[in-house]
């Protein structure tokens, strides 16, 4: 970052511009009043403040200088709004929970939670405020989307990754399988034995509720 306008020819125009290059015209009451509501202009203990009633008829000098000050902060907040972006939106959040009737032994001290999360189209499940497990020696954690029938029981569930315990990151969402239908998430531990269907070892679990 540097000191310069952001625009070299509105920063020449500024500098030029003398006393003499600018007219002054007085403003109705109501322009002032919008601007001091605007900037939130209070009196302060602390500091000389001089309210806009007060005091209309400002130097020249002074109101080029606020002037160049006002447009370097408004094109400052245009750029970072356009380089920030929002990295997508959260629509639905589950809490995955461990269940010692249910679940693997393994899942007791885990804990977790999954937001569902759609960016342009394109929807990702993402592992968050996570401590999980290490699985052992030959075997990964996975995530599943279970689609459970009227009873609670697992009618489909198809797997949408293994994730790291140490950080879990994000998974796509097959778009084949809708997380309307399919929105409990599941992690289990699965054994690398080249065997694709659950182990039946899962850790925690939850639904996706909406936001």
């Amino acid at each position: 970052m540097t000191d310069k306008f952001p625009d070299p020819d509105l920063e020449a125009l500024l500098r030029d511009l003398g006393e003499g290059g600018i007219e002054l015209m007085e403003p109705p009451d109501e322009v002032w009043d919008g601007i001091e509501a605007a900037i939130g202009m209070h009196e302060d203990a602390s500091a000389s403040v001089v309210p806009l009633h007060s005091r209309r008829r400002l130097p020249r000098r002074v109101l080029v200088r606020a002037a160049a000050a006002l447009i370097v902060a408004v094109v400052g907040i245009g750029a970072f709004l356009a380089l920030s972006g929002d990295g997508g939106q959260v629509i639905a959040s589950a809490t995955l929970a461990y269940d010692p009737v249910s679940l693997d032994a393994l899942g007791s001290d885990a804990r977790g939670g999954a937001n569902l999360v759609s960016d342009d189209g394109e929807l990702t499940i993402d592992i968050v405020e996570a401590d999980l497990p290490f699985p052992g020696d030959g075997a990964d954690l996975e995530v599943w989307l279970i689609r459970p029938d009227d009873d609670g029981n697992v009618a489909d569930l198809v797997s949408i990754g293994l994730v790291d315990p140490a950080d879990p990151g994000s998974l796509d969402v097959p778009p084949s399988h809708d997380p309307a239908d399919y929105y409990v998430v599941d992690i289990s531990i699965e054994p690398r034995d080249g065997d694709a269907s659950h182990s039946g070892r899962s850790i925690l679990r939850g639904p996706l509720t909406n936001m």
